[in-house]
C-alpha cells in the first residue's frame, strides 16, 4: 500500500491542468493534497475533502475566491482507491479531515492536517497545533491505528531547524507522537516539511519512505510517500 502527500499551493505554479497531468502519472492507494483545489485524478475513484473555504469573503485574512481567480479552495483533500467506512468529527473542518478505511493493514484512520496555514502567524498556528493535538487524542482513543498526514511546516531533522516553524511546535508534535505511540516515517527526508506519521506497530512493515517530486516543480513543497506492506 502506498500513501502520499503534497502541498500543491493551490496549483498556482503549474496550473490545474498541468498539476493533474503530473499527478495522473503516479500510482498511489491514498493521496492527501493540502492547499488544494478540486482536481480530477483518474486513478482515484473516491475523493473526500474538508469543508470548502467560504467564497467571496475574507476568511482568516484572505479572500480566497479573488486569490485563486474563482477556484474553490480546500485546505485538505484525500484521494483514495477504496471507499471510506467512517468519518470522524474534527475541531476545524475547514482545515482537517479524519476518515477511516478498511485496508489490508486493518481499519486505519487518516487524519489530514495543515499546521501553519499562515506559517508562524498567531493565533492561527497555535490554534491549528492545538486542534491537531486534541483531535488526534480523541481519535486515537477510539482507534489507535492513526495515520497523521499533511503539511506540518516543520523539518524534524536536527540539522534543519531553519525549515521549522519554531522549536516549540516541533517539540509539541514530537511529544504528541510519543504519547500516542506513533512514529514519523518521513523525518529523515532532507528539506522536507510534509510528513506521514504512523503507529509504531507498523514500523516493521515500511518498505520505503521517500519523495516523489522535488520542491519547486509543482509547488514549493516536496511530495513524499511511504510504501507499507501487511
Amino acid at each position: 500500500m502506498k500513501i502520499a502527500t503534497l502541498n500543491i499551493d493551490w496549483a498556482r505554479k503549474k496550473g490545474t491542468l498541468k498539476t493533474v497531468e503530473f499527478l495522473n502519472q503516479l500510482d498511489f492507494d491514498f493521496l492527501i493534497l493540502t492547499e488544494a483545489v478540486n482536481l480530477d485524478l483518474k486513478n482515484f475513484p473516491y475523493k473526500y475533502s474538508c469543508s470548502q473555504i467560504p467564497e467571496n469573503t475574507v476568511y482568516e485574512n484572505l479572500n480566497y475566491t479573488e486569490y485563486l481567480k474563482g477556484e474553490k479552495a480546500f485546505r485538505t483533500i484525500l484521494y483514495s482507491k477504496i471507499s471510506c467506512s467512517k468519518k470522524y468529527p474534527v475541531t476545524d473542518d475547514k482545515t482537517n479531515l479524519a476518515l477511516e478505511f478498511e485496508t489490508e493493514l486493518g481499519n486505519i484512520v487518516f487524519y489530514c492536517t495543515i499546521i501553519g496555514t499562515w506559517f508562524n502567524r498567531k493565533p492561527f498556528v497555535y490554534n491549528e497545533l492545538q486542534n491537531t493535538i486534541q483531535d488526534c487524542r480523541n481519535i486515537h482513543s477510539m482507534n489507535p491505528n492513526l495515520f497523521i498526514v499533511g503539511d506540518f511546516n516543520t523539518s524534524f531533522k536536527k540539522s534543519e531547524e531553519n525549515f521549522s516553524i519554531n522549536s516549540k511546535i516541533t517539540e509539541s508534535l514530537k511529544d504528541l507522537f510519543e504519547e500516542l505511540n506513533l512514529i514519523n516515517t518521513t523525518s529523515e527526508i532532507k528539506e522536507n516539511i510534509d510528513h506521514i506519521i504512523i503507529p509504531n506497530t507498523f514500523v516493521q512493515n515500511i518498505d520505503e519512505a521517500t519523495s516523489f517530486v522535488d520542491k519547486n516543480i509543482l509547488s514549493d513543497h516536496k511530495g513524499i510517500y511511504i510504501s507499507i506492506h501487511n
